[in-house]
This record gives C-alpha cells, structure tokens and sequence, in this order.
C-alpha cells in the first residue's frame, strides 16, 4: 500500500528509489536494443550501438569519423546517466528519462539506417 505521506506531497518534492530508476534504464536499453534488431541477427555488433546516435544526425559521421564520434556517443550516454541516477526529484527524473527515451529514439532510427544500407 502506497505510503499516505508520499501521496500527499507535491510532485517537486517527490524522490524515486534507485531500484526503480535502474529497472527503468535497464528496460529502456533492452527496448531499444530489441527495437533496432528484433531477429537477433546483428547482435555480435551490439558495441556499435551508440554510433546509432550520429548516424542519426550524419550517417558519415558514423560510418567514417573512426574513434572520436564513437568515444563522443558513448560520452553522451554517460554523462546523461550520472545526471539520471543522481536526480533527487520525480519531475527531474521524468525530465531525464524522457531526454533517454528521445536519444535512444533517435539511436534506433540512426541504427536501423545503417544496417539497412549494408
């Protein structure tokens, strides 16, 4: 049963426990992956996967620029996960992972772009 005090307070002052952010990432990432190759039959190039996010924006970028537009990807995605597991408050929280579910969107997308010119 939900606590009565939690309920009672407004929507900025809310926290969510960290099990419940990590259960969300987690699903999240396991959503995208399944969502850019649902038969399984890329998933040996699964360390590729962030590259979906320039290839988005440039496919050039992602089949040509080498290490750095990997390296920069993967940054991204790390430094919006340590703002995400160090939101304090639910509407921060929900803000971040909407921004997670807009870039792993766009991943999918610039994947899916990718693998179909191959």
């Amino acid at each position: 049963m939900p606590d009565p005090s939690r309920i009672a307070q407004p929507l900025r002052t809310q926290s969510v426990r960290l099990r419940y952010k990590i259960v969300a990432y987690v699903v999240a990432w396991l959503a995208a992956f399944f969502a850019t190759n649902p038969n399984g039959k890329y998933w040996p190039l699964v360390y590729m996967f962030p590259l979906g996010l320039a290839s988005f924006f440039n496919r050039y970028w992602a089949n040509t620029a080498g290490w750095g537009v990997s390296i920069g990807c993967i940054a991204a995605y790390l430094v919006h996960a340590w703002f995400y597991f160090r939101s304090r408050k639910l509407w921060s929280t929900l803000l971040l992972f909407g921004i997670l579910t807009i870039l792993l969107t766009c991943n999918v997308s610039g994947c899916r772009a990718m693998l179909n010119t191959h």
